[in-house]
């Protein structure tokens, strides 16, 4: 579904709308609810909805940024704001191919965690004989996000968090799968990486892997950049800790 950005900003606000009722109210979601909010896609590519230096708001904005300032608290606005740059919530396309795959490799159930999980989307395309077998587990760093995927995958065990603070997990997980943010950053919040001068995504891929059982699958959309950038200091932590089963190249758009 093709949506404007100024659709898809309104369409936002109703989600955060209904999610703080929710909250206010202390109930599930009604089915009507859900539907409403899983329209939510997150403030990726949608900087107009917050102010330029000059207090400003895009074209098509001038209603939508004020209303999203006074629904937001300061906390949940600073993080809205910074997810601009990487919240961009995976297609159904790309999910459901990436369910399929791992069901090739073997995974018919088990212990699943997702970090940076958005909305949820690959919790609710999860094949049913699948999530019949499995108990799921994901955090996203974005308040309004978690509470939405909270509101929406309720049966699963969804929680606000910001990854580089959690303790590393070792050994664990059966399937670690997801589209983690992509940027530049380098990671240095983390103790046990802070040294190793991975970026983000690149910090997603090495602390996840470490999260993996001996047997397990790490499957992550990511950014050229993973294998296509000439230091190799990401790729060679991998290859030290894990065998490449393959990967896929997507077409540009």
């Amino acid at each position: 579904e093709k949506r404007s950005a100024s659709v898809k900003a309104r369409d936002n606000l109703k989600a955060i709308e209904i999610v703080k009722e929710l909250d206010r109210d202390g109930r599930l979601a009604t089915r009507d609810e859900q539907a409403a909010i899983a329209r939510y896609v997150g403030w990726g590519g949608l900087k107009n909805a917050f102010p330029d230096t000059d207090g400003s708001y895009g074209k098509g904005f001038e209603e939508v940024g004020p209303r999203l300032r006074e629904l937001l608290t300061n906390e949940e606005y600073d993080t809205a704001r910074r997810s601009i740059q990487y919240a961009h919530y995976t297609s159904e396309t790309i999910v459901s191919a990436m369910w399929g795959m791992a069901r090739q490799f073997g995974f018919s159930g088990g212990l699943v965690f997702e970090p940076g999980m958005g909305t949820g989307n690959f919790a609710g395309l999860m094949p049913a004989d699948i999530a019949a077998a499995t108990q799921y587990q994901g955090i996203e760093y974005d308040h309004l996000t978690s509470r939405i995927a909270h509101h929406l995958y309720p049966q699963w065990g969804v929680r606000q968090a910001d990854y580089t603070r959690q303790p590393t997990v070792r050994d664990t997980y059966d399937l670690v799968i997801g589209n983690p943010p992509f940027s530049e950053t380098v990671i240095t919040a983390d103790p046990e990486y802070a040294g190793k001068g991975f970026v983000l995504h690149d910090y997603f891929f090495a602390k996840s892997l470490d999260a993996v059982r001996p047997g397990g699958v790490l499957m992550f959309v990511t950014s050229a950049g993973t294998m296509n950038k000439l230091g190799t200091r990401a790729r060679e932590y991998l290859a030290d800790r894990a065998d490449l089963v393959g990967a896929v190249r997507l077409p540009g758009n």
